[in-house]
């Protein structure tokens, strides 16, 4: 149930993320997203370290709000040695291999998803963020953890960097440094993702769009 509900929260927050930034940003709330559209759709590299840095601070602060809004209840949290617990409401943790897998996984199906949505011939563009937000949801539900995925690096990131200031650097090293596996594997996922979309489902669909043609 709590991975139900989370999934499906961060689902209705990324449409509602997309709809929002779509006509500044063209919908790009997520560095995994970006940089595999830079490599593989054309975006341009130049405009690439404006939108990793805004999508972190965009994080960041909504880390920030979490917290002006949860304060009294995560200060309550009974406190032990190690990192404070409080500071799991913002990072995400776990078995460094399974993470790394589970990451890269669920990045590959969302990014993979958001090709095929966003391709001018889907009959999905229209409701292109709502789409999205579905997609992210599936992705999150078939590759759930006890302490969730990112996803997306700066919703890591972004919190970690606001965890860090609240509740002490060690936030980095939880984890045996689990912080680069939020980081590295929704970029190898998302790459993987976008390549496959691009250099194997959309050319295999031109391919017979052509052969097709010719048939006529």
């Amino acid at each position: 149930t709590e991975a139900l509900n989370s999934s499906f929260a961060w689902g209705l927050a990324v449409t509602l993320g997309i709809w929002t930034s779509e006509h500044v940003s063209g919908g790009h709330i997520n560095p995994a997203v970006t940089l595999s559209r830079a490599l593989f759709s054309g975006f341009p590299a130049t405009r690439v370290l404006g939108y990793l840095l805004s999508q972190t601070l965009g994080s960041f602060v909504g880390a920030l709000l979490v917290w002006i809004n949860f304060s009294t209840a995560l200060n309550d949290l009974p406190k032990g040695k190690g990192v404070n617990p409080a500071a799991f409401a913002f990072i995400t943790a776990g078995n460094t291999c399974s993470g790394l897998v589970g990451e890269i996984t669920a990045t590959f199906i969302f990014v993979l998803a958001v090709f095929a949505i966003t391709d001018n011939t889907s009959s999905a563009k229209n409701i292109a963020p709502l789409a999205v937000g579905l997609a992210f949801t599936a992705a999150s539900l078939g590759v759930s953890s006890p302490l969730g995925l990112a996803v997306n690096p700066a919703r890591d990131l972004g919190p970690r960097i606001f965890a860090a200031l609240a509740y002490g650097l060690d936030v980095f090293a939880e984890g045996s440094f689990y912080f680069w596996v939020p980081l590295a594997g929704p970029v190898i996922g998302g790459a993987a993702g976008a390549f496959v979309y691009e250099w194997l489902v959309r050319r295999d669909a031109e391919y017979h769009t052509l052969e097709e043609g010719a048939a006529h």
